[in-house]
């Protein structure tokens, strides 16, 4: 007799990837697109496994976990979490629940058809006890209602964890589809959307690109487009390639729900967000859509203070502090060596999550200030990255570049900060080619000097061949 197992899980297709994976492999398979359902035919067909997914509306895959686990009569049916969310905080959850198995989403099915054969391997039922399941043919609506609290039926965001796993993607040396390719696999598993859209300005070329995420559906040109007009966005970026056979939307009406949020700092437009589902009043917490705001508000801002920071400013002395490279209008023929500095603000991420977004802004600009006063007219300045500036200036000779570049040390040393101090590696290099610039390959030699500095000798210096 082949083993009974119900699979549940509100994406429908990944439901029936898992169902023709299990069924091949010789199982019963009975479905559930949600864990309230589930609950309805457990007692018609005693399974020998519950495959479930975590992220679903109404009651999700660990309350469904919690609610079997508390009835004496269902709590021996092992149950493995089939889920896309981090795989630490999910065994964390589990473990809560008194489940044991939990199996990351992926393309290779033939993990979870042999993780499904050891666990009922390991946990099996006999027939006795699958005959008392279908004796007791209880109301499901009463182990609903008196398991779960109507106010409490998802687990509440984890700001603090949220807002970790964005700053971990705020590296802004990256382009912008790649940034928010990550952002996306970060918000789905929280909302559980169908589409994202997240609208943001490309300073450089003075446009603004929206940038669609899409689960589940096909979108339209005319859809696509009437989003676009409604976030003046003149560009789009779709991120990933979709199934065929999807219902194909036309329409904002035939998406049910939809949540949308714009940004500001300093009064400024720093990003717009628009979330749609399938599902009518999909987002219904206050709470959970207050903290993926602040998250947001945060990532946009950061994203605007680095963007806008390489764009070319009016004024004559921030132009030499605002731009992506050096444009080598240094007077080459002076008596005076050229040198390329990379300065490194070492603890620089410690900073970013002591300090609020506004804390960073004005922290920056006390750098960003005191460097440029430091270079004189014909020397240059540019920030390569939020942590790192590039410098090339003159100097008499190595002693004099190490003397200027003390100078630096103590300059950023001067900027207040209320705990601790900024920490600074300087790496650097001379240009000494037989008389010819080769800022090139000072600046790789300037790497290799910064690789080389640590708190006991912050200052390096290596001569370009």
């Amino acid at each position: 007799m082949s083993k009974k197992v119900i699979i549940i899980d509100d994406n429908l297709t990944s439901l029936n990837m898992s169902k023709t994976a299990l069924a091949t492999d010789g199982w019963e398979v009975h479905s559930a697109q949600s864990a309230k359902y589930a609950l309805e035919i457990l007692y018609d067909v005693a399974p020998d496994l519950i495959i479930t997914d975590a992220i679903m509306p109404i009651m999700g895959g660990f309350q469904f976990l919690k609610v079997l686990k508390n009835n004496p009569i269902t709590a021996k049916i092992p149950v493995i979490v089939y889920s896309i969310l981090d795989e630490k905080n999910s065994k964390f959850y589990i473990k809560q629940e008194r489940g044991e198995y939990y199996l990351k989403k992926s393309d290779n099915l033939n993990d979870l058809t042999s993780l499904a054969t050891y666990v009922t391997q390991m946990n099996k039922l006999d027939d006795k006890y699958k005959y008392e399941i279908l004796k007791r043919k209880l109301d499901s609506k009463n182990i609903i209602n008196s398991s779960i609290d109507p106010k409490t039926n998802a687990q509440p965001i984890d700001k603090n964890k949220l807002m970790a796993d964005f700053k971990e993607k705020y590296d802004f040396t990256k382009s912008d589809d790649k940034i928010l390719s990550d952002i996306f696999s970060i918000l789905y598993p929280v909302l559980d959307y169908n589409l994202c859209v997240i609208c943001v300005e490309n300073f450089e070329k003075n446009e603004k690109t929206a940038y669609f995420d899409i689960k589940d559906i096909i979108l339209s040109t005319i859809f696509q487009n009437d989003i676009m007009q409604k976030l003046k966005a003149n560009s789009s970026f779709l991120l990933k390639k979709y199934a065929p056979n999807l219902k194909m939307i036309v329409q904002e009406e035939e998406l049910l729900s939809k949540i949308s949020f714009d940004f500001e700092y300093k009064e400024n437009l720093t990003g717009q967000i628009v979330f749609y589902s399938k599902e009518r009043s999909k987002w219904t917490s206050d709470t959970d859509m207050d903290t993926i705001k602040d998250v947001l508000d945060d990532f946009f801002k950061a994203r605007y203070i680095n963007r806008s920071s390489h764009v070319v400013k009016t004024n004559d002395l921030l132009n030499k502090y605002f731009i992506d490279k050096l444009d080598f209008k240094i007077d080459t023929q002076n008596k005076k060596q050229i040198y390329c500095a990379i300065i490194e603000i070492a603890n620089y991420r410690d900073l970013e999550d002591a300090y609020s977004g506004d804390e960073m802004d004005y922290i920056n600009s006390r750098i960003s200030e005191q460097l440029i006063g430091f270079v004189s007219d014909d020397e240059q300045i540019s920030r390569s990255s939020p942590d790192e500036y590039n410098i090339a200036f003159y100097a008499k000779d190595r002693a004099h570049a190490r003397q200027k570049l003390g100078w630096i040390l103590d300059l950023i040393n001067e900027v207040e900060i209320e705990e601790g101090k900024i920490e600074v590696l300087i790496g650097a290099s001379d240009c000494k080619i037989d008389g010819q610039f080769n800022f090139y390959e000072a600046q790789k030699q300037a790497v290799a000097a910064l690789e080389s500095a640590n708190s006991q000798n912050r200052i390096v210096i290596y001569g370009a061949e």
